[in-house]
């Protein structure tokens, strides 16, 4: 009697996972099949954020409800229905939870490779991601295991010889193999090139970036910027949304620069104890603790490195004056108000009757032919200085320009070289795709993100006078490029995030032209 109760529970079981079974074929049918063939039609790669996304993620949830209610009762339908969903979605669970952890590389590139629905935008660059993340876990370096998730990275970029138009879109590069080079870029120490490249992330479309390759590189940027305690950019990266780690380094911001509201003491605590790595965050939580609430650390005045005093009227030793201790303030410390200053101060002693006076005697004494053979010099000099100092700085245009003589004359010096170092760039660019000289997919992209970054610097320094010259040979020599990866080379992710900054540099610069023409290249999709 024992073993026909078992046997008939047995097929019960069995018969009513088979009906749950082909509830769910019948499902996939009606709901994924036909946004398949409309993506395949409109040459467009699945998104996670659409229906098939949306349906895996209800699906997942069905199937959880249904384990846990049937599990604990000793019965066998839970195991037999969740199975299949295991088989799809457990590769990748295995990939970020164990294998990543563990510093597997290869043990997360095969898991995540065979995971269908983690990386619907981009499997190859998912896969990818996988095994550089891996590599960044691993306890010791791994010369070789670096040189294979090189190679890695190289190969699946790229479509085998002979392959269709729909194998090389879907070898094409995405969002989550832009994100697997930044993550080995960091491993190499480049943390400049990993920075660059994680917020490139965020230009391309979704639908050839997976919602796990963003949340991955605001991750890591927030990390990379809580540790030089750039706090505004770690709250600026939280308030995009990216997992519970970013949540809680957000919250630790927003209670070190006071920003309201700022998280209570226990919310703080909450989200400590939900973010993973908690031993390394807790001096984190503890210094945010120690902040309060809303009342912003107090920062400490910083002694002017030159404190020499000059006597009233003297221009020359103010100028001077001025001028070392500009020299002499660590990178990035000089302000607007700094260079206004010191503008102002050489214009009032280059002008000062007293002051020609005085170079006229000195040059007759030397032998000099006079005061403007020495001025002349002189005045490069300074222009020299103050044009590296803003470069250095990085101060905006708008919070160091001004009528004077010295800071239009620095404005101009400095405009010329940026428009010069811009226009080399893409000459290169240019003779390259002429030449049909083809990069890897990571190595173009590196090559455009470098160049749109070099642009915008000289824009922020030289201001909207330096964008209205540069941007019509930008825009040709970007644009060449990018119709020639989107038409011959298949690249069509990465042309279209170009074609989309020309877009809107066009608008802002109200080019209604180039902005026309944009459009439609952004409206050929991915």
């Amino acid at each position: 009697m024992a073993g026909r109760a078992v046997g008939a529970r047995l097929e019960g079981a069995v018969m009513l996972a088979l009906a749950f079974m082909a509830v769910l074929v019948v499902a996939t049918a009606v709901v994924v099949v036909p946004l398949l063939i409309e993506q395949r039609m409109a040459g467009q790669r699945a998104t996670d954020d659409s229906a098939l996304g949306t349906f895996a993620r209800i699906l997942l949830g069905v199937l959880a409800v249904l384990f846990v209610s049937t599990v604990p009762r000793g019965s066998l339908v839970g195991l037999l229905v969740l199975a299949p969903p295991l088989a799809l979605f457990g590769p990748w669970l295995a990939a970020r939870h164990v294998f990543i952890p563990l510093g597997l590389p290869r043990a997360a590139y095969g898991a995540a490779r065979r995971s269908l629905f983690a990386w619907p935008a981009d499997p190859r660059g998912g896969a990818a991601l996988a095994a550089a993340w891996a590599l960044c876990r691993a306890r010791r370096p791994d010369p070789e295991a670096e040189a294979w998730v090189s190679e890695l990275l190289d190969r699946d970029a790229a479509a085998p010889p002979g392959a269709g138009a729909a194998a090389m879109r879907r070898a094409s590069l995405g969002g989550a193999g832009v994100a697997a080079g930044a993550m080995l870029a960091a491993y190499r120490g480049d943390q400049e090139g990993a920075r660059l490249l994680f917020e490139s992330v965020r230009t391309l479309d979704p639908r050839a970036c997976p919602r796990e390759a963003r949340r991955v590189a605001a991750g890591w940027l927030a990390a990379e910027a809580a540790s030089r305690g750039d706090w505004p950019a770690v709250l600026e990266r939280a308030r995009e949304g990216g997992g519970r780690a970013l949540s809680l380094l957000g919250a630790v911001a927003a209670r070190l620069l006071g920003e309201a509201p700022a998280p209570g003491a226990l919310e703080l605590w909450l989200r400590w104890l939900a973010a993973p790595h908690r031993r390394a965050t807790l001096p984190l939580v503890r210094r945010a603790l120690a902040a309060g609430e809303g009342a912003p650390p107090p920062q400490p005045e910083e002694p002017e490195p030159c404190a020499a005093k000059v006597a009233e009227g003297d221009l020359w030793s103010r100028a001077v004056l001025l001028h070392a201790t500009m020299l002499l303030r660590p990178r990035g410390k000089v302000s607007g108000d700094d260079l206004r200053r010191l503008g102002g101060a050489w214009d009032a002693a280059l002008d000062d009757e007293r002051a020609q006076a005085e170079l006229r005697e000195r040059a007759q004494l030397l032998g000099a032919s006079g005061a403007q053979a020495a001025l002349g010099p002189l005045s490069r000099a300074v222009e020299e200085d103050l044009a590296a100092a803003l470069r250095a700085a990085r101060v905006p245009r708008e919070a160091w320009d001004d009528l004077g003589g010295t800071i239009g004359r620095t404005r101009r010096r400095l405009r010329d070289e940026l428009l010069s170092e811009v226009e080399l760039a893409c000459d290169a660019l240019r003779r390259r795709v002429d030449e049909k000289r083809e990069l890897p997919a990571l190595s173009e992209w590196r090559e455009w993100i470098s160049l749109r970054a070099q642009y915008e610097a000289a824009a922020a320094l030289a201001g909207a006078e330096f964008r209205r010259l540069a941007f019509p040979k930008v825009h040709a020599d970007v644009c060449h490029a990018a119709v020639w990866l989107f038409n011959a080379r298949k690249e069509r992710a990465i042309a279209n995030a170009m074609f989309r900054w020309l877009l809107a540099e066009a608008e802002a610069l109200e080019d209604a032209r180039l902005a026309g023409l944009q459009r439609g290249n952004v409206g050929c999709g991915v």
